[in-house]
């Protein structure tokens, strides 16, 4: 039904839909891993494309409600584009407030069976439902008092919550996008600032490998010692081997970690008590996550490290007036036919036009800027539509004699698509949403899913936002088909709360551009509300520089990208129950023999839950202790092993030699 129509814009929305399918499956195929299942694959390229087609039929209906000449009635596209609204908006909305939410937590669960997983993340978003029923409620009691209650009200009671909140916090997201995209490109544009940056990126993300191998290590250590201490014929024993398969080999802990490490190791290894099932489930959640995480800052660590060398040889071949390449990067046998050609464009033409690009999208940002924060003067000012530059541009369109459709779909596509584009590359920024992360080729099933709720959550209300900055349709007494449905049965009051939040984006967006934002969030620590402008811009360029050297001799002697990093752990290590273990001498008689003690001590389980957790700290206790014991005697004994006293006694026989042959000379 949403299809059959054969008029020209309602025929268009075929070609919509196609085009946002495809963009969704060229997005998934460009950043899931492949790892993620085909089941967590649907439900993003599923969600995207319903949010991309949300989108994607603004351009249509603007240009269906121009081309009429009765804007209350179009007749078959009309109908057209309301089933077309329908069916994505309240998909959209279904997707982001209930089942996402749900297939994120099922997805990050780590119960040992499908039923128990789906189970826990009911119980975990219990409390979001419930929140969502209260306000239900409380909206169906109050229509109930007035007597107005009735399903077209409920219905427009949930698009102005739905509404008031995406466009709330959905404009000021777009405010940073408007200001940091253009201010990116043009420092892109410039070679030494592009090498500069992107040292301090390298050096960003080692930093945070090496954290985030830290706390793989921690957890990948609690694993194997509730393994030792838990009983070879416990009940939960099958549990135990799973999360043993699933530990990947990290490397060993450091032994010489300070007493806060060491404490802070003991809380972790102490928080899981192999008789409570779910505390198994905890430890291996925490494995999973800490595996996730990882993976992903490994991925950040190449990407940052290949950007370094596209830097440099940018910079190599501006200084030299020749092309040079990345070291991971080979010629192909013709490419000396198209050296010049590629120096032209990414030497000479590309920052260019990379500066031409940046100051024309700032141009529009200050368009858009100054025609959301006027919104508001136009209840009082009979000229306000003059403000919005875009309604300026729809209005020169429809008055031209050439006018078209096409033209039409071309001024209302772009500033709407650049406006989605810097809402949700704020997403990606804002220090909140951490815990998520798209990567190239390496975004996990979690991520993926989180990015396709938050896509939906804002692509309905930015599309409505975007069509109030378009006060000339209402001005020629016509009304879009999204706004019509946006608007029936709101009251006015509720419609006035949409302009709230854009009237103050002007001074939001200065706050942004002279760090004043920033420092403002830094003074009352919300971390959270902190926008990671430039990953690094800490971080000190001689370290970066530094890593990025021992990088390049690897790669150049036929290495990977992260084999000279001590914390890289490659693709290639099996997950065999590989685990980390807290010393280097698992053979020493004494830990053998303490261990020994250790599980023989408590032969007598607890009857109580209580009791059994007592006994169980006591084991852990007791095999941390016997840990660092053994450390502190080898490291009383030799700092070196046997393999280094071994080449030191070599050493010096050979010196020895060589002075008596000289004593014989």
């Amino acid at each position: 039904m949403m299809f059959s129509s054969s008029d020209g814009d309602g025929s268009r929305l075929v070609p919509a839909f196609i085009f946002a399918a495809v963009s969704s499956l060229c997005a998934l195929a460009y950043f899931a891993d492949r790892e993620v299942s085909a089941w967590t694959r649907l439900q993003a390229a599923s969600a995207w494309t319903l949010a991309l087609f949300v989108v994607a039929v603004v351009p249509l209906d603007v240009a269906a409600t121009v081309a009429s000449s009765d804007g209350e009635a179009r007749g078959a596209s009309t109908a057209t584009l309301a089933n077309a609204w329908d069916v994505g908006y309240w998909s959209t909305y279904a997707l982001t407030w209930v089942i996402l939410p749900l297939c994120q937590s099922y997805e990050d669960c780590a119960d040992f069976k499908t039923v128990a997983r789906m189970k826990r993340a009911v119980r975990e978003n219990a409390t979001f439902l419930g929140a969502m029923l209260g306000a239900v409620v409380l909206g169906g009691g109050v229509m109930l008092a007035t007597e107005k209650l009735s399903l077209a009200a409920m219905r427009a009671y949930g698009i102005v919550l739905a509404n008031v909140f995406g466009i709330s916090t959905g404009v000021l997201l777009m405010g940073y996008g408007l200001v940091d995209v253009p201010r990116r490109l043009w420092r892109r544009a410039s070679f030494n600032a592009r090498v500069t940056w992107a040292y301090k990126r390298v050096a960003a993300s080692s930093r945070a490998l090496t954290t985030a191998h830290e706390k793989l290590a921690r957890q990948a250590a609690a694993v194997a010692m509730t393994s030792r201490v838990m009983p070879r014929r416990h009940e939960l024993r099958w549990a135990m081997t799973v999360i043993e398969r699933e530990t990947p080999s990290v490397g060993a802990a450091r032994a010489n970690a300070d007493s806060n490490d060491e404490d802070a190791l003991e809380e972790d290894i102490l928080t899981y008590d192999y008789d409570e099932y779910s505390d198994l489930v905890s430890l291996r959640r925490g494995l999973r996550r800490a595996v996730r995480v990882y993976e992903r800052t490994k991925a950040h660590y190449v990407a940052a490290t290949n950007e370094a060398f596209r830097a440099e040889a940018a910079e190599q071949s501006r200084a030299s007036r020749r092309l040079h390449r990345p070291p991971n990067r080979e010629g192909a046998a013709f490419s000396k036919c198209f050296d010049e050609i590629e120096f032209l464009w990414s030497i000479v033409l590309l920052p260019v036009a990379l500066r031409v690009i940046a100051a024309g999208l700032a141009f529009f940002s200050a368009a858009i800027v100054v025609a959301e924060s006027t919104m508001w003067v136009g209840r009082a000012w009979a000229y306000a539509d003059h403000a919005s530059l875009l309604s300026v541009m729809l209005e020169s369109v429809i008055a031209s004699s050439s006018s078209s459709s096409a033209r039409i779909h071309l001024v209302v596509a772009f500033p709407l698509f650049y406006m989605c584009l810097c809402t949700f590359y704020s997403l990606f920024k804002l220090g909140m949403f951490s815990f998520y992360q798209l990567v190239p080729r390496a975004t996990d099933g979690f991520s993926l899913l989180v990015n396709a709720s938050l896509v939906c959550r804002y692509a309905a209300p930015i599309s409505y936002n975007f069509l109030m900055l378009l006060p000339v349709i209402k001005a020629n007494g016509k009304q879009t088909t999204f706004s019509r449905k946006m608007e029936a049965k709101v009251p006015e009051m509720a419609a006035e709360l949409n302009v709230i939040v854009p009237a103050f984006l002007c001074v939001f967006c200065v706050a942004i551009a002279l760090g004043w934002f920033e420092r403002a969030v830094s003074a009352f620590k919300a971390k959270s509300f902190t926008f990671n402008a430039d990953n690094g811009v800490c971080e000190s360029t001689e370290t970066g520089k530094s890593i990025t050297d021992r990088e390049r001799a690897e790669v150049q002697d036929g290495g990977e990208i992260g084999a000279q990093h001590e914390f890289f752990v490659g693709a290639d290590v099996e997950r065999e129950q590989q685990l980390p273990p807290l010393s280097s001498d698992d053979g020493d008689a004494e830990r053998r023999a303490s261990r020994s003690h250790l599980l023989n001590a408590h032969d007598v389980e607890a009857n109580s839950s209580s009791a059994r957790w007592e006994t169980q700290k006591a084991r852990l206790s007791q095999a941390v202790q016997n840990v660092r014991d053994s450390n502190a005697a080898r490291s009383s004994r030799s700092p070196l092993s046997q393999a280094g006293r071994d080449k030191v006694n070599k050493l010096d026989s050979m010196f020895s030699s060589l002075g008596r042959r000289d004593a014989d000379d």
